[in-house]
C-alpha cells in the first residue's frame, strides 16, 4: 500500500521484547498467535505496529515472530516471516492473514492490558467509539473502513474511464419504441365479445388503431388491415395479464470508423384491468474498433446497478445467470433496427457488409457482433450474400468451423464453393444448408447430374451424415441407390438405434470391406447384395481375419495416448481403449455387431474404437464407442441396440469430462 516506507519499517520489525516461553497464553490449546503491540515514528508517520508470535518448535524455545503489521492512519502493510511464504510484504487485513474460521477471536489473544489499549487508543481517532469495546473490533473496522475507501475510489476511477471512452454517443432513434410496438413486439386484437355478429371491432396493439374483424375467435390469428401485422385474437373477458419482452439492436457509428452495437430490451405490459405500459432500455454496448495492425478490438459493457454514480455501465458482458436461472439482459440476439443502417455504416469498413440484407433474409433475430468481425476476416460474406445464400453466411459466421467447407481463396463460384454454376438454385432453395452443398460436390465429382428428387429423399430420410454416400455414388447412379436403399430402411430401421441413419452407415462399412477385400463394386450382385446383413458379416469375417494380427502392434502403441485423451469413470462405468486388434473383433462377436471390421481404421488413425465397461466386470464387454477426434459418431451395445439410459447419462457426464460432442 502506498503511504507507508517499507525500507524504513525493516528497522522496527520487533520493536518490543517477545513474550516468555513460559507465558500462560501459550498454555491454552486454542490460542495460536499472542500479540505485542507498539506504537512508534516511522519514515517521519506515526505507526501502530502489532507483532503476532507463535509457540517455538519444542517446549521452551523462543516464540516464533509470524507477523508484523504496520497500521497508519490511512494505511496498512504486513510483514511475513514464514520462511515458506511467496510474498514478504502483504496487504490481508490482521482478521484474513491466515483464512480460519474466527481467526481473531479465537486464535489470537493480546499478551496483556497494555498492548490492547494501545491499539484502541490509537483507532479512536478514526473508529466510532461504539466500535472500540475491543482492541480486535477497533483495529478490524479501521482496516475495513480503509479498505472500503481504497475500493470505492478505485471502481470511481474505473467508472470515469468508461464514461470518458463512452462519451460523444449519439442519442438512440426517436422512433425506437414506435418501431418496436408495431413491428418487432408480438401485436393482439383485444375485443369484447358479442355474440350472433359476423365482424367485431376492436383495438390493434401495434398501430393502436380500431379495427374491424371477421371471424373473430379467442386465441384464433388474425391480419390488421391498417398495419398488416399478424395478430392474435384476446377477448377481455377471457384473457390474462399479459406480457412480452424482446431483445433488440441498434448499430450506429462512433468515434470515427469505429461502430458500436446497443443492445436494447423491451417489455410490454397489458394488465388485465389497467393501463398499457412499455418499458424500454438499454442493456448492453459492444463497441467494435479497428485496430492500427488491421485487427479488430471488441470492448463490452453492460448496464449494472452496482454503481457509484458516476456511471450505470460496468466493463464485461452481464452474467448469463441470475438467480439460477438463465438471464434475459444477457442475450445479445435481437431484432435489428434498419433505419439508420446505411447512414451508420457509410465510409466504414463495414459501407458493403451486406447486413441489413443479410438480416432480412434470414428473417430471424441475429447476433451482430459476430457478423461485422466475421466480415473483415472473410469479404466473401458479401459475395455469398448477395447470392442468396443466407445459410452459408450463417455457418460461416457463427460456426467456428464454417470456413473448412469453403476455399475462401477461391476466384469465382466455382473455385470458391467447388460446384457447377447451374447448380446455384438448388443452393438457394428454402430449408438449404450445408449438407446440400457437401452433397453438390459429391454428385459432381462421382459425375452425376443433381436432381431435386435425390435432395429431397436425402432430407426426408434424415441422412445427416452425406460423406456415407460418397463409396455408393461413385459405383451406382443416385436412382438405383435411393431404390435399394429404401429397400433396406423399410426392413431394418425398425431395429437400428438410428433409423436410416444407422442402416446407411451398416451399408457404408459393407461397402467399405468390399473395397479393402478388393471386390468389384461396379458388379450389382456385391453392390446391392439381396441377403445385405449376411452379405455384410461374411464380408466382415473376412476382413477380421485379414487384419488381427497386422494391427495388433499399431492399436497397442496408441494404448498410452488414448487413456490421456478419452479415458474416463463414474457412475461404476469406465470407458478403455483396446489393447489390440484381437481384442476388437472379441467384442463384436460377443456383442453381435460389426466393431470387428474397424481395426484397420483404428490403426490407421482415421478412428478410435473404444470400449464402455462396468467397472467391476471390466473384462465383460458392454458398450461400444467410435469416435473421431471430439465427434462421437456412434454407440452400441449388443445387436446394436441403443444406449441404455444408464449408459446415456455417463455419456454425457464423459462429453462434458473430455469436450466431446455427437457427431453433426
Amino acid at each position: 500500500m502506498s503511504g507507508i516506507d517499507k525500507k524504513a519499517c525493516r528497522q522496527f520489525l520487533e520493536p518490543s521484547l517477545a513474550p516468555n516461553s513460559d507465558c500462560g497464553l501459550f498454555l491454552v490449546p486454542k490460542l495460536k498467535y499472542i500479540i505485542r503491540t507498539a506504537v512508534k515514528i516511522v519514515g517521519h508517520r506515526r505507526l501502530l505496529i502489532l507483532c503476532l508470535y507463535a509457540r517455538g518448535n519444542t517446549p521452551g524455545d523462543r516464540p516464533r515472530l509470524a507477523y508484523t503489521i504496520f497500521q497508519a492512519s490511512d494505511s496498512f502493510v504486513t510483514y511475513d516471516h514464514q520462511p515458506d511464504t511467496k510474498t514478504v510484504w502483504r496487504t490481508a487485513m490482521l482478521e484474513n492473514l491466515e483464512r480460519e474460521y474466527q481467526f481473531l477471536t479465537e486464535k489470537c489473544a493480546f499478551y496483556s492490558r497494555p498492548d490492547e489499549v494501545r491499539v484502541i487508543n490509537f483507532c479512536k481517532p478514526h473508529v466510532a467509539v461504539q466500535l472500540c469495546d475491543t482492541g480486535f473490533f477497533a483495529i478490524s473496522h479501521m482496516q475495513q473502513h480503509l479498505r472500503d475507501k481504497e475500493t470505492l475510489q478505485r471502481q470511481k476511477n474505473r467508472e470515469r474511464k468508461i464514461r470518458s471512452r463512452l462519451s460523444g454517443l449519439n442519442p438512440l432513434p426517436c422512433d425506437l419504441e414506435d418501431w418496436l410496438r408495431r413491428k418487432v413486439l408480438p401485436a393482439y386484437f383485444f375485443y369484447d365479445y358479442r355474440k350472433g355478429k359476423k365482424a367485431i371491432r376492436g383495438l390493434c396493439s401495434a398501430c393502436g388503431q380500431e379495427i374491424e374483424l371477421t371471424g373473430v375467435r379467442h386465441n384464433a390469428a388474425g391480419v390488421c388491415p391498417h398495419c398488416d401485422r399478424e395478430l392474435t385474437m384476446k377477448a377481455n373477458k377471457k384473457r390474462g395479464y399479459i406480457w412480452d419482452r424482446v431483445t433488440a439492436t441498434v448499430v450506429q457509428r462512433f468515434h470515427g470508423n469505429s461502430l458500436i452495437i446497443r443492445i436494447v430490451k423491451a417489455y410490454h405490459d397489458f394488465p388485465k384491468n389497467g393501463p398499457v405500459k412499455m418499458n424500454c432500455y438499454e442493456e448492453t454496448r459492444i463497441i467494435i474498433d479497428p485496430q492500427k495492425n488491421g485487427a479488430l478490438g471488441e470492448e463490452v459493457y453492460h448496464n449494472s446497478g452496482d454503481s457509484v454514480g458516476i456511471t450505470r455501465w460496468k466493463k464485461g458482458y452481464p452474467p448469463v445467470s441470475y438467480l439460477f436461472q438463465r438471464n434475459f439482459n444477457a442475450e445479445t440476439c435481437g431484432f435489428l433496427y434498419c433505419k439508420n443502417l446505411s447512414k451508420a455504416l457509410k465510409g466504414t469498413l463495414w459501407q458493403y457488409c451486406q447486413l441489413r440484407e443479410f438480416y432480412e433474409g434470414v428473417h430471424d433475430q441475429m447476433e451482430v457482433g459476430p457478423y461485422l468481425i466475421s466480415y473483415r476476416k472473410i469479404p466473401a460474406i458479401e459475395f455469398f450474400v448477395k447470392l442468396k445464400l443466407f445459410w452459408l453466411a450463417t455457418h460461416v459466421v457463427y460456426r467456428h468451423d464454417g470456413t473448412k467447407d469453403i476455399n475462401l481463396d477461391g476466384k469465382n463460384l466455382r473455385e470458391v464453393l467447388q460446384i457447377d454454376p447451374s447448380d446455384l438454385p438448388l443452393l438457394q432453395k428454402p430449408g438449404a444448408d450445408i449438407r446440400d452443398l457437401r452433397l453438390l460436390r459429391i454428385l459432381r465429382m462421382a459425375g452425376h447430374q443433381p436432381s431435386e428428387e435425390f435432395f429431397t429423399w436425402v432430407n426426408a430420410n434424415e441422412l445427416t451424415e452425406i460423406n456415407q454416400l460418397a463409396l455408393a455414388l461413385n459405383n451406382t447412379t443416385p436412382h438405383k441407390l435411393m431404390r435399394y436403399l429404401d429397400q433396406l430402411f423399410s426392413k431394418l430401421k425398425k431395429s437400428t438405434y438410428r433409423g436410416c441413419a444407422g442402416v446407411l452407415s451398416d451399408y457404408r462399412d459393407y461397402l467399405g470391406f468390399c473395397e479393402q477385400l478388393q471386390y468389384d463394386l461396379k458388379n450389382e450382385f456385391i453392390l446391392f447384395p439381396k441377403n445385405f446383413k449376411r452379405a455384410h458379416d461374411q464380408a466382415n469375417d473376412l476382413i477380421k481375419q485379414h487384419q488381427v494380427e497386422q494391427y495388433d502392434s499399431q492399436i497397442a502403441s496408441m494404448q498410452e495416448e488414448l487413456k490421456h485423451r478419452y479415458q474416463f469413470k463414474s457412475d461404476g462405468l469406465i470407458v478403455l481403449p483396446p489393447h489390440s486388434a484381437q481384442e476388437i473383433v472379441v467384442e463384436g462377436q460377443k456383442l453381435r455387431h460389426c466393431v470387428g471390421g474397424y481395426a484397420r481404421s483404428m490403426a490407421e488413425r482415421r478412428t478410435a474404437i473404444l470400449f464402455i465397461r462396468q467397472e467391476a466386470k471390466q473384462n465383460k464387454p458392454f458398450f461400444t464407442v467410435e469416435v473421431q477426434g471430439d465427434k462421437i459418431r456412434q454407440v452400441r451395445g449388443s445387436n446394436n441396440r441403443a444406449p441404455i439410459p444408464e449408459v446415456t447419462a455417463f455419456l454425457d457426464k464423459w462429453k462434458k469430462k473430455k469436450h466431446l460432442e455427437d457427431a453433426a
